[in-house]
């Protein structure tokens, strides 16, 4: 299912590469007219499009380097954290879709594929969250023998929520992403469960007493994550690259270092 998932992450990569530089060369590109009210005058602060595509295709090129490392590193271990971080990444390249956006001049058609890239992109907004909190929370002892389940329910979830949620199909915002109703409340929903997940996370190594070091790589990836999603800035770009990766490397590292040791 690893490799699978590679292959398709791979294949998303080329192919939105591939087709943004041909409407480049070819002077085809068009960006959206995108919301910007309330955004900063400052140069480092104000909406970008190339801090936006870049955002886009960093987070595609993480999916990849990721998902080959959990290949490669986990490989023979049934771990109910990697199945979740797993369909984190699913959530972050259903993300990616933003990109179609200005690639097929999407903006302010109002057409019914406008509308599923949207319930798509919040599909992706609801999920990522989950998905973290089910690495944190529903790998312990207690909910390990219903992984599966589990990780169908979250999906599950967030698809019926992704379906009615109203969507503004005339708004885009800065991060090429549809506007969606409920903001401050999904917001708010993403902020808790990100709490609630560190907390679990840190309670549970100390438990275990083990080190609190895969606990700080936690926070520095849903950080980086929010950075990344809400990416139409230099700050936003420029910090959440090295947030993303450096808490990936040590999240993922200590999680290897504890099947080690278990085995």
């Amino acid at each position: 299912m690893t490799l699978a998932f590679f292959i398709i992450s791979i294949t998303c990569l080329l192919l939105n590469a591939f087709f943004t530089l041909f409407q480049f060369f070819s002077n085809g590109l068009v960006l959206p007219q995108v919301y910007t009210k309330g955004i900063s005058d400052n140069f480092l602060l104000t909406y970008n499009p190339i801090c936006t595509y870049a955002g886009i295709f960093i987070l595609l090129i993480y999916i990849c380097i990721t998902t080959m490392i959990i290949y490669h590193s986990f490989e023979k271990t049934q771990a109910p954290d990697i199945v979740f971080f797993l369909i984190f990444l699913i959530a972050c390249l259903c993300d990616t879709s933003r990109v179609i956006v200005p690639a097929f001049q999407l903006s302010g058609t109002f057409s019914l594929f406008l509308l599923k890239i949207g319930n798509l992109h919040l599909f992706a907004r609801l999920l990522a969250p989950l998905a973290l909190m089910g690495s944190s929370i529903l790998s312990t002892e207690d909910f390990r023998q219903s992984t599966d389940r589990n990780s169908i329910i979250l999906i599950i979830i967030s698809m019926f929520f992704a379906e009615i949620i109203p969507l503004n199909t005339a708004v885009i915002l800065p991060n090429f992403c549809i506007s969606y109703g409920y903001v401050k409340a999904i917001r708010t929903y993403s902020l808790l469960i990100f709490i609630v997940s560190t907390i679990s996370l840190f309670n549970t190594n100390r438990k275990n007493e083990y080190r609190q070091i895969m606990t700080v790589g936690f926070i520095l990836l849903c950080i980086g994550y929010s950075l990344i999603f809400y990416c139409y800035n230099i700050v936003s770009l420029a910090a959440g690259v090295p947030i993303l990766g450096f808490g990936t490397y040590i999240y993922l590292n200590e999680i290897h270092k504890h099947y080690l040791w278990i085995d």
